[in-house]
C-alpha cells in the first residue's frame, strides 16, 4: 500500500504557519517508514515542522503521491491541529484511511476516534500493529483481531488488547532518513550542521508522575547493543555524510557496561562525531562521564526537577538534593556541559518550594537551564490527579494546547497562582539568560 506519514507541526497555527527554525527528526516515523517498506509497502513522510503553506496547501501535499493510507504521530498539543490536516485530507480525498498514533492516543486510547474523521488509532509500540493493520486493509480482511488497534464495531469505539512489546529492538530497520530532508534538521544553539536523532532504547524504569514514557513504552527498559548502535551510525555517516546525534533515550546511561562499550566502540573506530545526551545523575561518574567525552559528547541534560526535598519525594523521581548537587559536581570536574530543567507548579508546591526551586538553579549553575511548567500529559498520574481534583475533564483540558510546558498552565495543583507560575517562569528564564553559556 501507499502510505504518507504525518509530523505534525510543532504549535497550533490557523490559516498558515511556516517552518521552524530548530527542527528534530520524526525518527519514530522513520523507524515507521523502514519497518513497512521492509515488508513491501511504500511510505513517504511528510514533516510538517519543515513544510508551510495553507492548510489545503499542505492537504495536497499529503496527497500528492495519492496514498491509501495517512497515518498521524501527535503529542497532545499536536493533537487539535492533527485533526484539522486529517479533515482537509479526508476533505480532498474522502476514501483515504488515516490512522492516528503517538502519546496522546496512548494516553487517551478511548478518546482516539472521537472525531468521526479518523478511521483507525494505534495504541502503545507501533511498528507491528501499524503494520498488521495495513496488511489486513490491503488484503481486504477484517481487524477486529489486530492488536493495540482502537477501531469502531456496532457504533462503539473498541479497544483491543495490547500485544507484547518488541523484544530484540536490533532486529528493528534503521529509520529511512532517505525520506526526510535531512539539511533541515539544525538547532544552532548545539550543532555545527544537521543532526540525526537516535533511540539506543526504549522504556523507563523509574515513575516520575509528571512523564508520559511509560505510557507508551512501558516501565521495563529494552535495548539496543552497542554494535547495533554503532552500525546505524557508520551508515549515518557513510550515506550521508551526518555525525552530529541527539540520542532521545530516557536515560542514556541507565546501563553503565553497555554505554562504557559503545563508547569504547566509538573511540576505537575513530568516528569524530558529535552527540547530546539526556542521563540522571545517579548513574554517572568521573569514569563515565570522561569516556562519554571522549567518544565525542558534547553535552547532557539531567533532569532536577526540584530544588525542595519534600517536593522530590512525592513526584517519584527517587533521587534527593544531595544526589542532584554530586552529579552536577562529577560533571563540572569533568568539564562536561550540561542542560538542567526544572519544573514549577508541582502538586504543593508554594512560593516558598518554588524559590527554593530557583535558587538551587542558581548554586547548581547548569551551562544552560530551563524552567517548565508541570502539564499532565494523558496517562501520567498528574493528569490522573486533575480529572480526580476536577481541575480537568476526562478527555484532557479543553484547549488541548494548553498542555504544553511554557507560558501555559493546563491543570494547576500547586498553591501558587496561575499568574504567579507564569511569572516565575518569565522570571527564571530572563535570569538565567544573563548567565547562560553556549554549548556550540
Amino acid at each position: 500500500m501507499k502510505v504518507t506519514l504525518i509530523q505534525p507541526p510543532n504549535m497550533q497555527r490557523t490559516g498558515k504557519w511556516k517552518s521552524q527554525k530548530v527542527c528534530r527528526t520524526p525518527t519514530n516515523l522513520g523507524l515507521l517508514a523502514a519497518y513497512i517498506r521492509q515488508r513491501g509497502h511504500e511510505p513517504r513522510i511528510v514533516d510538517l515542522d519543515i513544510e508551510g503553506g495553507t492548510l489545503e496547501e499542505i492537504g495536497r501535499l499529503i496527497l500528492a503521491n495519492d496514498p491509501q493510507v495517512i497515518g498521524i504521530t501527535c503529542l497532545t498539543p499536536r493533537f487539535p491541529i492533527s485533526m484539522a490536516i486529517i479533515g482537509e485530507c479526508k476533505r480532498l480525498q474522502p476514501e483515504v484511511i488515516a490512522v492516528v498514533g503517538g502519546p496522546h492516543i496512548s494516553g487517551l486510547p478511548e478518546y482516539a476516534l472521537k472525531d468521526p474523521v479518523v478511521d483507525y488509532a494505534v495504541l502503545g509500540e507501533g511498528e507491528q500493529a501499524f503494520l498488521e493493520l495495513i496488511n489486513h486493509l490491503a488484503a481486504g480482511k477484517p481487524v477486529d483481531s489486530v492488536a493495540n488497534l482502537i477501531h469502531r464495531q456496532n457504533g462503539a469505539v473498541k479497544v483491543n488488547p495490547v500485544r507484547p512489546f518488541i523484544a530484540d529492538l536490533d532486529a528493528l530497520p534503521f529509520p529511512a532518513w532517505d525520506l526526510l530532508k535531512l539539511d533541515n534538521y539544525v538547532d544552532p544553539a548545539f550543532y555545527q550542521g544537521p543532526h540525526l536523532g537516535l533511540m539506543s532504547a526504549r522504556g523507563c524504569p523509574f515513575d516520575c508522575y509528571f512523564c508520559a514514557s511509560r505510557v507508551v513504552w512501558g516501565r521495563r527498559v529494552r535495548y539496543r547493543s552497542p554494535a547495533n548502535m554503532i552500525a546505524e551510525i557508520e551508515e549515518a555517516i557513510s550515506r550521508y555524510g551526518i555525525r552530529e546525534f541527539m540520542f532521545y533515550d530516557d536515560t542514556f546511561t541507565l546501563n553503565r557496561n553497555r554505554i562504557l562499550e559503545f563508547c569504547q566502540g566509538v573511540i576505537k573506530r575513530r568516528l569524530d562525531i558529535r552527540f547530546y545526551a539526556q542521563v540522571r545523575v545517579d548513574t554517572i561518574d568521573l569514569e563515565i562521564v570522561q569516556k562519554l567525552k571522549a567518544a565525542g559528547c558534547f553535552a547532557v541534560a539531567i533532569g532536577v526537577e526540584s530544588g525542595n526535598e519534600q517536593i522530590l519525594k512525592t513526584m517519584g523521581k527517587n533521587l534527593n538534593i544531595d544526589q542532584i548537587r554530586a552529579g552536577c559536581q562529577v560533571l563540572k570536574a569533568a568539564h562536561m556541559p550540561f542542560l538542567a530543567s526544572y519544573i514549577i507548579g508541582h502538586p504543593g508546591d508554594t512560593h516558598e518550594t518554588i524559590r527554593q526551586t530557583i535558587d538551587f538553579a542558581n548554586e547548581l549553575d547548569a551551562d544552560q537551564s530551563k524552567f517548565l511548567i508541570a502539564t499532565p500529559y494523558p496517562g501520567t498520574r498528574f493528569f490522573q490527579m486533575s480529572v480526580a481534583r476536577g481541575v480537568i475533564p476526562p478527555e484532557g483540558a479543553a484547549d488541548l494546547g494548553d498542555h504544553t510546558y511554557f507560558q501555559h498552565v493546563a491543570a494547576n495543583l500547586s498553591q501558587v497562582s496561575d499568574a504567579d507560575l507564569l511569572a516565575y517562569q518569565q522570571q527564571a528564564f530572563d535570569d538565567y539568560d544573563n548567565r547562560k553559556r553556549p554549548l556550540v
